[in-house]
């Protein structure tokens, strides 16, 4: 994979926000000998199990776990401190944009040698199905977790309203299931999955040298998620953006705002947890739609874990990053984290994503079917060239579209010409 990226734009953009720098936990703040990790994951769901049982293991270490919220402010903070010389020696990226860039930019440390030479990662040296990030040709991320999406459904509003649970289906039929479970206190569902990806898989918004934007499934994506909007069956995203759901769509699904909730292990902590998000209805599992025969699953390998290459501690990072990729894996299973490497059993991962009562909140025998028992197709994306870009044209033409203020064929339109545009002026740069 190559990583082609403008570097001096984003280390303009960084700096223009560095007095963001002082925000950042004080605890991070000094240079130590005691090992700084950033995470995105509350430390409570997980992390800091981990850091404790590696300092059991590994008592000439000691482990501060900073959290930083993964919405765009927490990545910039995390992005201000890395560039502005706060003490951090090992940080998660979560989004592919993040990804690139730090990887892109020299935040990076180059894991490649000790990958190759610990048997128990050969599986981050695969090509065919990639779990590490590489950047000319070089390791700069390893994938701790394996994020297979699904579709959730409210239990008491799919027996009420007399819906199967559907074992296999189409876009078509997600869109049925969707009109058939609106009602007037409950849209059918919070949004689409994502069609282009479903139907294509890897690399889907690339094609040679330019995008794959004039794809029509990209067009049937918007037009589909305009319409669900327009009759009623998907939430209204005027409202998606001003309550920012994007980050918090746990708090209206557990209200019952909407039903059918396409999403990844991650989000199943706010389920079993009825203190903090009480509920009671039990939640089942569905795979994601196909589409046109396409039935790539959506989601990846991710949760990215690097090394900063200004960390002194570097041998420390390293023995920190392989437990956490290997015995250290379990506790992160509270935060839905499913492990790269599998090393862990069936039901160990019912009581660790699904809590010590699995019974009261999920379907089990579901889960075991759609998360267990398949095989799904992760899509990995290997090229990032003005990836950023792309995103944020994708997502403010989307947010046009879907806000009824574009259609869908010129919104689309000028995705694609943002996206070649963002794609050649990498290329000139590289």
């Amino acid at each position: 994979m190559r990583n082609e990226l403008s570097r001096r734009g984003f280390l303009a953009g960084v700096g223009a926000v560095a007095a963001a720098a002082a925000g950042c936990s004080s605890s991070s703040g000094a240079k130590s000998s005691v090992l700084q990790v950033w995470g995105g994951v509350p430390a409570a769901s997980g992390p800091q199990k981990v850091v404790d049982a590696f300092q059991a293991k590994f008592p000439q270490y000691q482990v501060n776990y900073t959290r930083f919220v993964n919405d765009d402010r927490g990545n910039l903070k995390l992005d201000t401190a890395l560039q502005g010389g706060i003490d951090i020696d090992v940080y998660f990226t979560y989004a592919q944009e993040n990804l690139a860039l730090r990887a892109g930019s020299g935040l990076a440390a180059d894991l490649t040698e000790r990958v190759q030479a610990d048997p128990e990662l050969k599986v981050f040296l695969d090509t065919d199905q990639p779990r590490a990030f590489l950047d000319d040709g070089r390791i700069k991320a390893l994938a701790t977790a394996r994020e297979p999406y699904f579709v959730l459904f409210n239990e008491t509003l799919r027996e009420q309203a007399g819906v199967e649970l559907p074992q296999a289906w189409t876009i078509e039929d997600y869109r049925a299931t969707a009109k058939q479970l609106t009602t007037a206190q409950t849209y059918g569902c919070y949004t689409i999955p994502d069609v282009p990806r479903i139907k294509l898989g890897p690399n889907y918004w690339y094609d040679g040298d330019r995008s794959n934007f004039g794809d029509p499934h990209f067009e049937q994506a918007f037009a589909l998620g305009r319409e669900m909007i327009e009759e009623g069956s998907a939430f209204p995203w005027r409202e998606v953006l001003a309550r920012h759901l994007a980050a918090y769509q746990q708090n209206s699904f557990l209200q019952q705002e909407f039903h059918l909730w396409s999403t990844a292990p991650f989000n199943l902590r706010y389920l079993y947890d009825a203190k903090k998000y009480p509920h009671d209805f039990k939640v089942a599992f569905a795979p994601p739609p196909t589409v046109d025969g396409g039935d790539w699953n959506g989601g990846s390998y991710n949760n990215f874990v690097m090394v900063n290459p200004k960390s002194p501690k570097a041998d420390a990072a390293w023995e920190f990053v392989k437990f956490w990729l290997t015995e250290g894996s379990g506790p992160m299973l509270a935060g839905g984290k499913l492990p790269t490497l599998g090393n862990v059993t069936d039901d160990q991962m019912i009581t660790g994503v699904l809590g010590k009562e699995p019974d009261k909140y999920f379907d089990v025998d579901s889960f075991r079917r759609v998360v267990l028992g398949a095989e799904p197709k992760l899509a990995t994306d290997t090229r990032l060239a003005g990836f950023p870009e792309i995103s944020l044209a994708h997502g403010q033409q989307r947010d046009l579209c879907w806000l009824g203020e574009k259609a869908p064929g010129p919104a689309i339109r000028d995705v694609r010409r943002l996206a070649d545009a963002a794609i050649a002026r990498t290329e000139r740069s590289s």
